[in-house]
């Protein structure tokens, strides 16, 4: 996760300082506004768009932010699992099984 954040944060200075060299260097001769700025402006808008979704959902999902919604189906679902496992060996009855298994809503 953090080599691909990383790459992505690289990849976007390189854009940036690549854009900044192509702007101060030379002239397109008589023509300023040839069509090359008139298809790679947008184009250039449309990655640095992309790049700076993908990195605020790198780092929402390194920080661990937005997957807190399905962290109570998870532990109720392992909670069962750990039930089910404890009837099957045996070391609670069925009624006590049944009661527990009520109580955690399955």
């Amino acid at each position: 996760m953090k080599r691909a954040l990383t790459a992505l944060l690289a990849a976007s200075n390189i854009a940036l300082i690549s854009g900044a060299a192509i702007a101060d260097g030379g002239s397109y001769g008589d023509h300023q506004m040839m069509w090359g700025n008139w298809v790679m402006g947008p184009m250039m808008m449309l990655v640095m768009i992309v790049i700076v979704v993908v990195a605020v959902i790198l780092i929402l999902k390194a920080f661990g932010l937005g997957g807190q919604a399905n962290a109570k189906p998870d532990n109720q679902n392992n909670a069962l699992a750990i039930l089910n496992e404890r009837f099957a060996k045996g070391e609670i009855d069925k009624a006590e099984y049944e009661d527990r298994k009520k109580a955690l809503g399955a």
